[in-house]
């Protein structure tokens, strides 16, 4: 490399060194350069005719943005300014010519045409360069790309002695501000100074100046923004000897030599016949000198020396000689200093100079006038001979004149200073002034360099994750693709791609056999086999952070195609099934003339999560067009090729990797070696060969080579020897290292690497590595550093020694590119070495202490030194907050608890992360719940006794579905959850300081902590249909809606796998064949798998039959229909045989009633050796014996008369010894026991009537009897016949197993399973404030914290009056007669007529006025109603509007004297009757409704009559004549009307939804709410559309909102009808709840899967936050004033108080609550009706509806004469 790169630059060198020389250059005297001056204050000057200095001034800000004038507004524009990606629920992914035929549905063209160019424009990610873009995504593998890395790397180039001060006052001040800079950007800040920390051992090996070269080229490549800085001032710097000589040029030079002076060239340089041309190589120092790396130190001191005295001998004689033998031209590659050489690279390579280099440049004044001294000597070349350090005065000139030719004015920073004894002294003010100016200054101009390019690169458009993704995978194909031979291999993967196979082509071999690299090799030649035009995809997995878990994987990879083919690429979201329906969909409509190929490699590399390697994801039938590769290990521990095997059964699509045979490995050897331009001796080749031979694994010819292709022609005998294993080679590589950089930093940065969970980035190590004091101490042993960090120079050179074979990778990890090893071997053999336990606690503390930030932002670690001194210094380490600007840091996250909790420090992993809210919370949003369990599941292992981590876990795991629907719940949950101990008392005030605004029920609505719920698990996205578990308890498998079957470990609460590839319709699931099979019915079949997921068998599924299993271990199933059954062998899927029943069918008719429900039935029971079935009257079973054929005998249980005669057998069992069957019916839940040898009824349990008998089971000791009933689990002790329920669930449970009668599993109805241990006891007090079994009403009084509810307790109803704020329920009155006599109608309450009363009607026909004070009837309305009558309260309270009994006007009362005031007719035809009567909130308008009438009569209240009729088909054009929904503003200006109509635009009835209508009740218009792009959005992608409204609310007279069915809640202007906001977060229908003036609103959903409260903030219209409850809250309302809202608990009954804690708006601060109810009065009582209720009216008129109105026989004045 050194001598290329001379070559390189030999026309360069020679223009730079033989111009004039410049007096002007030497010193610093024309003007034009910066000044430094003491006395003016350090104020700089400008160069003339250049821009000016950075002004000081700049703000913080303005530099933060790049130095760019853009305001931070414009720095972060939003989606629709820059076109960014937009997440969007899974689609097809193209518009496909369905879509477009049903776009023409649509009435308007332009509606299409706006979708097209206006919606689908803002999903593409705009590119800068789009023909990379397309060459990247298509697999052009001739490109270099880019560097994908997000790193700002600088090389500072400077010599050794003279800018000590300036390079240390960077790194004191401006390195660390620069890394937090750059982490803010979500870059790397990386500072490769090799001047600092030079060891002996990095002069040793004579290889510095190639590593210095090195890592400026890597800066260059990898750096965005500056890369190169320089501090060049007076000195030259060092020239090293060269490492290798051309042998020509070498041989020239010695025969000129003085013979005196060739026997140093003798002694050093040594000629190497294996490189190619011949080189003479420099001898490393030790070989000849071993006390030059002597601990002895007097010793160590004569070789150091010795050597520098024959080094600079040597050095003159090269230059001297050189000089007349080759040219000065020729012999400036010996001239030239170490410094020169990179800024020849740095400057003049530089892409763009103005943007990548700086130069700080000292002048000290008349240095040059100064005596020499050796303190001079550090400044500048003055002492030796003179010709010499004049010579370099005048290179040192040339190349400043070059700099400043290249360098723009503004990239150079200029300072004079003047010379003292110490040369610079910070001591001296002027010079401190000076090195904080050119500190302040470098800072500056960085991050104005730093942020313009950052701006810069992510405005190009190569910074889309997808393309950096992409461009990883390419690169690493690139490298690996290197190689030579597998010709073989090659032409069988050829032969697969050019033939018809619409299979996948498997590449197998076993670990280290080059299947990768055959894979690598195939995809680099896919193009010119087949076509410029094929797409090639290629996926390394386990390369990249996104191609380890297989949901991002195929997100990206299903991106990464639609990219290749020219379709929209969306990134898709949703589950995982439809992400693999949307992968599959992808690879459909591959066009012949652009083939699709695609390769993954290693897919033994996925990680278990999501049952990855069962490979269910992969297609096992390709389509047209469209070739697979896929490669894996053999070994049976990664399933994947098992599972590969089971489905591709052509043997000719898989390809094993054989070992090379010997040609192949000479073939390979002569490749490589001419690659590298070297040979080998024949005694070296037969060495290798050999080794090979007894180690034929391509990893290990790799290896061997390696090592061979190091040795010269020189090395012989012990010198060329060869481990005989890959392990043994990777060892000896290992101990090289060892020796060539000192054991301790080796083994350290090894084992960091090693142990790190993903790998390490270089900066993270280093910054490790700098806080280990054993590191430091070995690395300072004979230097003490001003600054106590690793010197970059060590790593440097340690990585370089792998990265030059590759054995060391880099890919990307969260975000930044890191380091691991590149192959499983070199980690295990890395493990082995350096991650013992004896040192593995270290590791782990030092990547935790790292991760943790702990010794960041200036905190300083303590250390003991050599000599035993105790001392702290700061290691100027990064800082790791949770978020860095607008990002998660996941490095944090996904690291520190992993290794804090693997160091065992027990205290610092609860303090940091398992008992640290922030690292909670932001480990959910920031990663994932699923990893942040695994963190508990890891500390659980490892500390399993620690009573904080058990309860927080446990909190946790019973929190998992609410937390992955959103991670903000967690401080309700937490408090809901934890009961406040010792053990969970700091975190519960962690949650509460928090400021994250959460709700704060007033009673416990979350199953606790340390109770009988030991998890609950996310069982599906969709509802969890059935489960079954293993005998031992330790394994469950499940259904869902989603057809997916998942195995999950009962202990841990953990996902095994998931099977999804089965049927569309999957139904029950069983474990069989004593628990090593599943057995799974789908529609069409029943079919037995592996616990694995294999497919072993399929039984096909007669419709409507039944089925049973039982025998011994579960082996034998019974499939039955009407009068025939047919019993299979389970073992292997055979039909045993078949028997007929003469006059009985079987099928249980219910299944062909309901059969998308009758799976779940049980009407059938199985033990060992009997079976019992319900015949189809359910009134009889029949019971057979499994082994026998006989005929099976029939029992009669119930009668088809009597008191029999609705009995049906509802449930069966059959006891474990085989003696008795059980049954029973719903109805009277009795347990009937029958002999199974005489069929009699022996035995009887009474039942509890309110039980629901069903899917009884018998436990394994055979002593109880279980099933589920409703919301709960009923046991029956046989023995004693006694009953208890246990376990109480929010909803009816669908399925139960146990295994001990302690251990429970539930499943009821949602997308959770429930994990229950009964062994614990329950919690006492989880439903405290209990109020009754149910509420029917529940009302507000207004500005109060008071609530109303009428509520039921088994037959008996209550008035209640609750106090909220206390939780204390104040009034409650037991309700009397009403209910028990007239019509026997439930009571209700119709509204609130003032703050203490209430409005109900009675069955005796009359509305009262009830006192919640006294909870007696106040007032009695004069007449009596009509049935059902409606009721409306009106003018704020003081009247009510109901009908008259003849339902044809309306009569209004009056609310403190209950007389008619008046009878306003309303009747728009005499044949349609009042339904209902509706009012808004003031009480000023009436709203009228008549049965089977599209009429409504608007009634003005103030002036007493009917202002207009609506009529809603004409006006609204609804399509029916109710409504779904009414409501009116608080201002009585509009209506808010809702039903199912067509939508504008649209063809008439083409479309049916549920739309609002604003009608304006001045100008009678309307104006329909309706998202019309979404809905044509929806239609097109989906086809279909879920914008019909569930509900709407008024929040104000200008606002209105409305929920979908698409879980989204809108927001319109009532003005307008513009929609203003779209708020998502729910993904099913809701109910809203709101109240005029209130700050926020509510929204609830209604489905079982996501029972949640969402609080809306009125102002942002952003969600505050939410909660997801355990317990379904049947009735809500939103109490006034902010003061919350109130919900009513189902079965059992309670009133629940929430409040929005740590929200932006306060609630009132009311007067004392007891002001409005003094004290508790709960013994009261209310009889509704009294005998005077029914003395005046006539008891004749029996049919009192249908009479004329002429006959409503009023107590008040007659009604015609208040007529108006």
């Amino acid at each position: 490399m050194y001598q290329e790169y001379l070559r390189k630059f030999k026309d360069v060198v020679p223009a730079v060194c033989h111009k004039n020389p410049d007096p002007s250059n030497e010193a610093n005297t024309d003007g034009r350069n910066l000044s430094y001056n003491s006395k003016n204050g350090g104020q700089q000057t400008t160069r003339s005719g250049g821009s000016k200095a950075l002004d000081k001034s700049t703000s913080q800000a303005d530099v933060s943005n790049g130095g760019t004038s853009q305001n931070s507004q414009a720095a972060t524009t939003n989606s629709d300014q820059t076109g960014e990606v937009i997440t969007i629920p899974v689609t097809r992914g193209q518009i496909t010519p369905e879509m477009v035929g049903r776009g023409n549905k649509i009435d308007s063209l332009t509606d299409f045409k706006v979708l097209i160019s206006l919606r689908m424009s803002s999903k593409i990610q705009q590119e800068t360069d789009i023909n990379l873009a397309r060459r990247a995504y298509g697999g052009d593998m001739s490109l270099e790309y880019p560097s994908s890395a997000k790193i700002v790397r600088i090389f500072t180039s400077s010599t050794f002695t003279d800018t000590k001060f300036e390079r240390n006052t960077w790194m004191e001040k401006a390195y660390s501000r620069l890394k937090r800079y750059c982490q803010a950007r979500g870059y790397e800040f990386q500072v490769v100074d090799m001047r600092w920390g030079v060891r002996d051992e990095a002069t040793d090996d004579h290889r510095g100046t190639e590593l210095c070269l090195r890592e400026l080229e890597l800066c260059q490549t990898l750096s965005t923004g500056p890369n190169f800085i320089s501090l060049l001032s007076h000195k030259y710097g060092y020239t090293s000897l060269p490492r290798e000589i051309d042998a020509e040029e070498f041989l020239k030079i010695f025969t000129s030599t003085e013979k005196d002076d060739q026997h140093l060239l003798n002694k050093w340089y040594k000629r190497d016949d294996n490189s190619l041309p011949p080189v003479f190589v420099l001898q490393t120092i030790s070989k000849l000198l071993p006390d030059f790396m002597s601990r002895d130190q007097e010793k160590k001191k004569a070789a150091k020396s010795i050597w520098w005295n024959e080094s600079e001998a040597l050095q003159k004689t090269l230059t001297d000689v050189s000089k007349k033998v080759l040219g000065e031209k020729e012999a400036m590659k010996y001239i030239l200093s170490i410094t020169h050489l990179e800024v020849l690279k740095g400057v003049l390579e530089s892409k763009d100079p103005s943007t990548e280099c700086l130069w700080y440049k000292r002048t000290i004044k008349d240095i040059e006038h100064l005596e020499p001294s050796w303190q001079l000597s550090r400044y500048i070349e003055c002492l030796g001979p003179v010709e010499k350090w004049q010579n370099s005065r005048q290179l040192l000139g040339k190349l400043k004149q070059k700099m400043s030719d290249i360098l723009p004015t503004s990239n150079v920073q200029e300072y004079n200073v003047s010379w003292t004894e110490k040369g610079i002294d910070p001591t001296r003010a002027d010079h401190a002034d000076y090195l904080n100016n050119i500190n302040d200054d470098f800072e500056q101009k960085m991050m104005k360099m730093i942020g313009s390019a950052i701006n810069k690169k992510e405005n190009a458009g190569t910074q889309e994750p997808l393309l950096q993704e992409c461009l990883q995978h390419l690169e690493f194909c690139q490298r690996k693709s290197q190689a030579f031979g597998r010709s073989d291999d090659l032409q069988k993967i050829k032969a697969y791609l050019e033939g018809s196979s619409n299979l996948p082509f498997v590449v197998h071999a076993t670990s280290g056999s080059g299947k990768t690299t055959v894979l690598a090799m195939a995809a680099s030649k896919t193009k010119a086999w087949l076509s410029a035009n094929v797409s090639v995809v290629v996926r390394f997995v386990g390369t990249t952070s996104e191609s380890t878990d297989l949901f991002p994987f195929l997100q990206n990879l299903t991106q990464h195609i639609k990219k290749a083919k020219g379709e929209y690429a969306f990134r898709v979201e949703g589950d995982l099934k439809r992400l693999v329906s949307e992968f599959h969909a992808s690879l459909q409509g591959v066009q012949p003339d652009r083939p699709l190929v695609i390769y993954i490699d290693a897919l033994d590399q996925f990680s278990v999560g999501n049952a990855a390697r069962e490979l269910f994801w992969l297609p096992k039938i390709l389509p047209n067009s469209v070739k697979l590769v896929v490669s894996t290990l053999e070994e049976a521990k990664y399933e994947c090729f098992r599972k590969l095997k089971s489905f591709i059964k052509d043997e000719s699509n898989f390809l094993h990797v054989k070992p090379f045979t010997k040609d192949d490995v000479q073939h390979i050897i002569t490749n490589w070696l001419e690659s590298d331009r070297r040979i080998l001796t024949v005694e070296q080749r037969n060495m290798l060969s050999s080794a090979f031979n007894e180690c034929p694994l391509a990893l290990y010819l790799r290896l061997s080579y390696d090592t061979a292709s190091s040795w010269a022609s020189y090395h012989f005998g012990d010198e060329i020897r060869l481990e005989k294993t890959v392990r043994a080679s990777i060892n000896e590589l290992f101990r090289r290292l060892e020796v060539m950089h000192g054991q301790v930093l080796t083994s350290r940065a090894f084992g960091y690497i090693t142990a790190a969970k993903s790998g390490l980035s270089e900066a993270e190590l280093e910054d490790i590595l700098s806080c280990d004091d054993d590191v430091l101490n070995d690395v300072y042993m004979y230097w003490t550093p001003p600054i106590r960090r690793l010197p970059p120079l060590l790593l440097v050179r340690l990585k370089a020694s792998l990265e030059d074979k590759h054995y060391l990778v880099k890919r990307g990890v969260d975000g930044v590119i890191v380091m691991f090893w590149y192959h499983r071997q070199f980690y295990e053999a890395a493990y082995e070495r350096y991650c013992d336990p004896s040192v593995s606690l270290i590791i782990h503390t030092g990547i935790a202490d790292f991760f943790s930030g702990i010794w960041a932002q200036g905190n300083k670690k303590s250390y003991t030194d050599l000599q035993g001194h105790l001392d702290a210094s700061d290691r100027q380490v990064v800082e790791q907050p949770f978020c860095i600007a607008d990002r998660y840091n996941t490095r944090k996250l996904n690291n520190l608890a992993y290794h804090r909790i693997l160091s065992q420090d027990l205290n610092k992993a609860k303090e940091d992360c398992l008992c640290n809210f922030q690292f909670i919370i932001h480990r959910i949003k920031g990663t994932s719940v699923r990893q942040l369990m695994e963190d508990f599941e890891l500390a659980g292992d490892v500390y399993p006794n620690d009573e904080s981590i058990n309860y927080i876990g446990h909190a946790l795991r019973l929190s998992q579905s609410a937390l992955i629907y959103d991670g903000d719940t967690l401080v309700s949950q937490m408090l809901g959850r934890l009961p406040s101990n010792e053990f969970t008392r700091d975190f519960l005030n962690q949650c509460e300081a928090a400021g994250v605004p959460y709700l704060r029920s007033s009673r416990c609505v979350l199953q606790q902590t340390g109770g009988q719920l030991q998890c609950a698990l996310h069982g599906d996205d969709d509802e969890v249909w059935f489960l079954d578990m293993t005998k031992d308890g330790t394994t469950i498998v499940s259904s869902a809606a989603s057809n997916i079957v998942k195995l999950w470990n009962v202990n841990k609460g953990k996902l095994i796998r998931s099977i999804d590839d089965l049927d569309k319709m999957v139904r029950n699931v069983h474990f069989i064949n004593g628990d090593t099979r599943i057995l799974v019915r789908t529609s069409n079949s029943l079919v037995c798998l592996t616990l694995l997921g294999d497919v072993i068998f399929r039984i096909p599924f007669v419709q409507h039959s039944l089925y049973v299993i039982g025998g011994h271990e579960k082996r034998t199933l019974c499939m039955y229909k009407d009068e025939w059954l047919q019993f299979y062998d389970l073992t292997n899927g055979t039909l045993k045989h078949r028997l007929t029943i003469q006059g009985v069918a079987l099928t249980d008719p219910r299944g062909y009633r309901d059969f998308a429900h009758s799976f779940r039935l049980n009407l059938n029971y199985s033990t060992q050796e009997l079976m019992a079935l319900v015949d189809n009257t359910s009134k009889s079973f029949i019971l057979l014996e499994i082994d026998s054929k006989t005929t099976p005998r029939v029992c009669r249980v119930f009668n088809d008369d009597g008191d029999e005669e609705e009995l049906e057998i509802d449930a069966i069992a059959i006891t474990n010894e085989n003696s008795h069957v059980i049954v029973s019916s719903w109805l009277r839940n009795d347990l009937l026991f029958f002999s199974t040898r005489t069929l009699e009824k022996t035995r009887v349990i009474k039942g509890l009537k309110t039980d629901f008998s069903e899917k009884f089971q018998i436990s394994y000791d055979g002593r109880y009897l279980f099933f589920p009933s409703k919301e709960q689990i009923v046991i029956y002790n046989l023995e004693t016949q006694e009953r208890k329920a246990i376990l109480r669930h929010a909803h009816d449970i669908a399925v139960v197993r146990t295994v001990n009668m302690t251990k429970f599993v539930t499943v009821c109805g949602d997308n959770s399973i429930f994990i229950w241990n009964t062994a614990i006891e329950e919690i006492k007090g989880q439903k405290e404030g209990f109020i009754g079994t149910s509420v029917s009403h529940l009302l507000k009084i207004p500005n109060s914290y008071y609530v109303v509810t009428l509520t039921s307790h088994k037959n008996d109803f209550y008035i209640q009056v609750h106090d909220v704020k206390t939780g204390v329920k104040v009034r409650q009155a037991k309700l009397f007669n009403d209910h028990q006599n007239g019509t026997g109608l439930r009571p209700k309450i119709s509204g609130m007529v003032s703050e203490k009363t209430i409005l109900m009607p009675t069955n005796s026909r009359r509305f009262k006025n009830v006192s919640l004070e006294t909870m007696k009837p106040t007032l009695v309305y004069k007449g009596r109603t009509s049935r059902y009558s409606p009721v409306a309260i009106i003018s704020d309270g003081t009247e009510i509007a109901t009908c008259t009994r003849g339902k044809s006007h309306v009569k209004i009362q009056c609310t403190t004297t209950g007389v008619t005031t008046c009878i306003i007719k309303t009747e728009p035809n005499k044949n349609f009757k009042i339904d209902n009567i509706l009012t808004g909130p003031r009480g000023g308008l009436i709203l009228v409704f008549y049965y089977k009438c599209n009429d409504i009569s608007v009634i003005d209240v103030k002036n007493r009559h009917l202002r207009y009729v609506i009529n809603m088909a004409s006006e609204l054009q609804f399509l029916t004549d109710s409504l779904f929904s009414v409501e009116i503003s608080p201002d009585d200006s509009y209506l808010l009307l809702t039903e199912r109509k067509t939508p504008k635009g649209y063809k008439p009835k083409s479309k049916l939804d549920y739309i609002p209508v604003i009608y304006d009740v001045e100008s009678r218009t309307a104006i329909d709410l309706f998202d019309r792009y979404q809905d044509v959005e929806n239609f097109i992608l989906r086809g279909k559309s879920k914008i019909s409204v569930d509900e709407v609310a008024i929040l104000n007279k200008n606002q209105i909102v409305t929920s979908h069915e698409d879980g989204v809640v809108r927001v319109w202007d009532s003005k307008t009808g513009k929609k203003l906001h779209t708020l998502q977060g729910h993904s099913s229908s809701m109910e809203l709840y709101s109240a005029l003036g209130n700050s926020y609103f509510l929204s609830k959903t209604l489905m079982d899967t996501e029972e949640t409260f969402r609080v809306w903030d009125t102002t942002s219209f952003r969600c505050v936050t939410s909660f997801r409850h355990d317990n379904y809250q049947s009735k809500v309302v939103n109490l006034d004033g902010n003061r919350g809202f109130v919900s009513c608990e189902a079965n059992p009954a309670r009133v629940i108080h929430w409040t929005l804690e740590n929200g932006s708006v306060e609630p009132p601060k009311d007067k004392d609550p007891s002001e409005l109810f003094t004290g508790r009065v709960l013994n009261l009582s209310t009889y509704l009706i009294d005998e005077t209720d029914f003395s005046h009216d006539d008891d004749q008129d029996d049919d009192e509806e249908e009479k004329s109105d002429d006959d409503d026989d009023d107590d008040d004045d007659q009604d015609e004469n208040n007529e108006l």
